[in-house]
């Protein structure tokens, strides 16, 4: 029988086994980084889309909802048309609060018109009216917080026999009878397109009253998707289902002027072919497409409006962007796996020179999961030098490894008690607004749901209470950001004296403060909000100005079925009535 060196018996299949392994590895790889090549270039494109999604939804939703509130409001107070200066107050309130609403507006039946307008950029916000100095003459006004339509602004233009009834907005809502989207137009004198929704408002008795409006200027959406850090040579746009082009990453006009007139941009007529090129393909779902040799992974997905409107955004990214990373790990892959099995191959030719049973008595102790049977190993442990050093060593390696796992443990304990603590700590700073010491907006949606199951679960009342600092503005605008903070400090800290501890207390907002109690009567409710309000009359905190609430009330007896959403409207409502009913109020 031929001998087999014990060199050659370990080192040979060690060499196969490199080769073959690394062929294995090498289709595998390919195969496999291929697939997740394709995946990492879908997944980017359905990051970028997802936020320019999340973004306009975002984006337009108000909307809708100033719409439908004026709409209500009116609708059940005829009375408004008696002083339309009140609703000029009310729709600057409303625009306040989104730096982008260009208009909210409101057209009688009989032709008068009241509106609060902004330029696209935000530089200038006032109030216009076409009755106030005369019949039919469009002129704008400084907000007075009290009497709302304030001094004429001369700087501005005047319109003469401006009647809204002939415009555009009022004859498309009567058209449809209902919620209807006014085209895509740039503004007027501004690099900005703007959109806008209106709405016909009947009396209860069915009366035409007028038509209500609200507009947005698109050039934040714009500015929005060219925020976004794209790799090289990668686009994003929004268009509309024509094509008609509403925003992209690009810094380019959406719109130009000829002959007098201004004419939309879109993706059949821009500038670069391949947007030309993609708008031949504006359909949901994810493509491949070629423009001058360069492959680009194109994803469009619907942006669906409410009231029939839907958009759509498209992304653009170059198959090298995907491919080129993953190559360059596969090439560094290839050279560890070589590596790798070269390692092998040489530590099968150490070994075969050094086997004895030294080795295997190395080899049982070190796979006994015993450290007490390595530490026991005799000594000296064998005539051959490096064998018997490896012993020594491997029982050293022991007695650390013992003493190791032993402070490991403790430190283990240790970091997981840090750890603990830090979390909680994080979170109580994450739910908590700093000034007042109150949950924050993040801490409200954590806890109003709890707060909604426990009185669903336990058959007990809840009541949700939504109240304002009055004339808020008034007091950073006269006295100063520093009494401003002052004074939702003496808020907060008024309610959180006259409410539970187990009561959720939440800075809403700004000046904007809510309340969930579970478990209370409403004349329970009532008596201590009537006290929050003495204790600001008894004890004022400001210098030269009281402070006063307005209050909205919600309050549900068991069994508790009414959705979180539908009472935060319901108190937003009613503080809205508290507002315009005279302030210092509660409604409920």
């Amino acid at each position: 029988m031929k001998r087999i060196s014990l060199w050659g018996l370990i080192v040979v299949p060690f060499a196969l086994l490199a080769i073959l392994g690394g062929a294995t590895v090498y289709i595998l790889s390919t195969v496999t980084l291929a697939n997740v090549s394709d995946n990492v270039g879908w997944h980017y494109m359905r990051e970028i889309e997802s936020r320019v999604y999340d973004r306009v939804t975002e984006f337009m939703a108000p909307l809708d909802t100033v719409v439908q509130v004026n709409r209500d409001a009116i609708s059940y107070h005829p009375e408004y048309l008696d002083d339309l200066d009140v609703l000029a107050g009310r729709f600057y309130e409303q625009a306040v609060a989104y730096p982008y609403m260009t208009f909210v507006s409101f057209a009688t039946a009989d032709g008068r018109y009241v509106n609060s307008t902004r330029d696209p950029f935000g530089s200038s916000h006032h109030v216009a009216t076409n009755y106030t100095r005369g019949p039919n003459f469009l002129d704008a006004f400084n907000y007075d917080p009290v009497d709302f339509v304030g001094t004429h602004i001369e700087s501005e233009p005047t319109f003469k026999g401006y009647d809204p009834r002939t415009r555009p907005f009022y004859q498309d809502a009567l058209q449809q009878d209902g919620m209807t989207w006014s085209a895509i137009e740039p503004y007027f004198g501004y690099e900005s397109l703007g959109v806008g929704l209106s709405a016909p408002i009947y009396a209860q008795d069915g009366t035409l009253l007028g038509v209500t409006a609200t507009s947005v200027a698109l050039v934040s959406l714009d500015k929005f998707l060219q925020s976004i850090e794209l790799v090289d040579d990668s686009y994003v746009f929004l268009a509309e289902a024509n094509g008609d082009l509403i925003a992209t990453s690009r810094d380019q006009a959406l719109f130009s002027e000829e002959a007098g007139a201004m004419k939309r941009v879109s993706l059949s007529t821009y500038q670069d072919p391949l947007f030309q090129l993609a708008g031949t393909q504006l359909a949901e779902g994810t493509r491949q497409i070629e423009m001058d040799g360069k492959g680009y992974l194109y994803h469009v997905r619907p942006v669906p409006l409410p009231y029939g409107q839907t958009w759509y955004v498209g992304v653009l990214i170059p198959e090298s962007y995907y491919k080129n990373i993953l190559s360059d790990y596969s090439e560094a892959l290839m050279w560890i796996v070589l590596l790798m099995f070269l390692s092998i191959a040489l530590a099968g030719s150490f070994v075969a020179r050094f086997i004895a049973r030294p080795i295997l008595q190395l080899n049982q102790a070190a796979t006994s999961h015993s450290l007490e049977q390595i530490r026991n190993l005799p000594r000296p442990f064998s005539r051959v030098r490096e064998i018997n050093s490896l012993g020594r060593r491997l029982q050293n390696m022991a007695y650390r490894l013992s003493d190791a796992m032993q402070n490991l443990e403790q430190k283990v304990a240790q970091r997981t008690s840090d750890l603990k603590d830090e979390n909680e700590t994080l979170m109580e700073q994450s739910t908590t607004d700093e000034l007042t010491g109150l949950y924050n907006r993040r801490g409200f949606k954590l806890l109003s749901e709890q707060a909604l199951k426990q009185a669903q679960d336990q058959d007990l009342s809840l009541t949700m209470v939504l109240c304002d600092i009055d004339h808020f503005k008034m007091v950073n605008d006269s006295l100063g950001h520093s009494v401003g903070d002052q004074a939702l400090a003496v808020v907060a800290s008024v309610l959180k004296e006259h409410f539970r501890s187990e009561d959720i207390c939440v800075r809403y907002g700004g000046e904007e403060f809510m309340l969930i109690i579970v478990g209370m009567t409403r004349g329970d409710v009532m008596k201590r909000l009537n006290l929050v309000r003495q204790a600001l009359c008894d004890h004022p905190d400001l210098p030269e100005r009281r402070i006063t609430l307005s209050f909205g009330v919600t309050h549900l007896d068991p069994p508790v079925d009414t959705p979180l959403e539908i009472l935060i409207q319901e108190v937003d409502t009613k503080l809205y009535r508290a507002k315009h009913e005279g302030r210092d109020k509660i409604v409920g």
